[in-house]
């Protein structure tokens, strides 16, 4: 234990390490306040918004619809069609924000319907669109095909968590926003790189590690040592993020409505079939952002057992992250050709809304295992793999 302490004070209580972690706690409150004041106005503003949203809120309305799109078109003749900048253009206008989410609402309940169009490369979605590829594949008689029980199954669970309903879910939509884009990766990962990566190359670079891994405390006890407080201080970095973010995305109109309503209300899970409520899907998102964190902090121990530079070992973790982040932003072209590297790659599996904001299976062995059991188990294969790794390079390094 003593030694688990000494290894986690090197990391995480030296001067440099207090000063960036100072910092990135400044910079993820700032993150998750002007997030949240870029979203919408004052709190006037926020509270006006709220009134309203509460008389708009459940299921579909055709009128109130009719009226979203009347004002809808208006803004977007003037500020274009993207959701995001028509809001932050007119956040003093609450009426406004709310026709516009009220728009995309009816959007997402005519895709529930009548599904995407068949040009798409995405998973099946949609009641009718569904209902037609099994009435297809039975007239071709392949109802007892695997395919056919796979549309089968999503039809059900679709039908099962019915049509999605109208919410206030606007600083819940802007958290998992906060959580599950690519810039969360670089806010947090290549931070995450520099905290971790002297945890091997810097005795490396003195040619220390020979001497102290052929000491009396014994190669296995400090290689362990050495992982476990890479793995705590990935956490202490994840949970300063997560907390950060939560608490000034928050503060500023100190209001959690929403939280109890169910996940297809937020447009990135609309197409999700995770029967839970906005609260379950936060706490799942910052467990596995948690688990994420630190496998990828595995990897930046592996590198760092392979480097004699901890600026090396920086360099090369933050390549490794760049290139997955490259290749999931690619077009639909690219990434249906790499199919799995993308799918299991940092950028994609890391972030909560790609994991659980749909329904994609997998056949392993000839059963259907879906995304996020699939990328648990590759996640678990990768970290064993980098523990191995690590503890094998060093034990070529001890003093016989």
């Amino acid at each position: 234990m003593s030694l688990f302490r000494f290894e986690l004070r090197k990391l995480l209580l030296g001067k440099k390490t207090v000063i960036l972690l100072l910092c990135l706690l400044a910079l993820y409150s700032v993150v998750g306040l002007t997030s949240t004041m870029f979203l919408i106005g004052g709190n006037d503003s926020y509270r006006a918004y709220e009134e309203s949203a509460a008389a708009w809120e459940g299921s579909f309305d055709s009128q109130k619809a009719a009226e979203a799109e009347k004002i809808y078109q208006e803004v977007s003749a003037r500020y274009g069609t993207d959701a995001r900048m028509i809001a932050r253009s007119v956040k003093d206008q609450p009426e406004v924000i709310l026709a516009v989410d009220y728009h995309a609402y009816t959007e997402r309940v005519e895709e529930y319907w009548n599904g995407t169009p068949p040009e798409r490369a995405e998973e099946p979605y949609g009641i009718a669109l569904l209902q037609g590829k099994i009435a297809e594949l039975e007239s071709q008689g392949k109802q007892d095909t695997a395919a056919c029980r796979e549309l089968r199954g999503s039809l059900q669970r679709l039908e099962e968590l019915g049509e999605p309903e109208f919410a206030n879910i606007l600083l819940w939509e802007n958290l998992f926003n906060n959580w599950g884009e690519h810039m969360m990766q670089f806010l947090l990962f290549v931070p995450l790189a520099f905290v971790i990566a002297p945890v091997f190359s810097v005795e490396r670079s003195s040619g220390m590690d020979s001497l102290i891994l052929s000491s009396k405390n014994g190669r296995q006890k400090i290689v362990a040592a050495k992982l476990l407080s890479a793995l705590i201080a990935s956490v202490v970095v994840v949970v300063l993020y997560l907390v950060a973010t939560f608490i000034f995305g928050f503060l500023p109109h100190g209001s959690f409505r929403g939280w109890d309503v169910a996940i297809q209300s937020v447009p990135a899970y609309a197409r999700s079939m995770f029967r839970w409520k906005v609260w379950q899907l936060a706490a799942v998102g910052a467990v596995w952002l948690i688990f994420t964190g630190a496998v990828y902090s595995l990897l930046i121990c592996f590198i760092s057992s392979r480097m004699k530079s901890q600026m090396g070992t920086v360099g090369v973790s933050m390549a490794v992250l760049f290139v997955n982040v490259g290749l999931a932003a690619m077009g639909d072209a690219v990434t249906q050709r790499l199919g799995v590297l993308v799918d299991f790659g940092l950028a994609n599996v890391t972030l909560a809304k790609e994991v659980f904001g749909g329904y994609k299976v997998f056949r392993v062995f000839g059963m259907n295992v879906s995304y996020p059991v699939m990328a648990f188990l590759v996640l678990t294969v990768i970290a064993a793999a980098a523990v191995f790794g690590v503890c094998r390079g060093q034990k070529s390094r001890t003093i016989a």
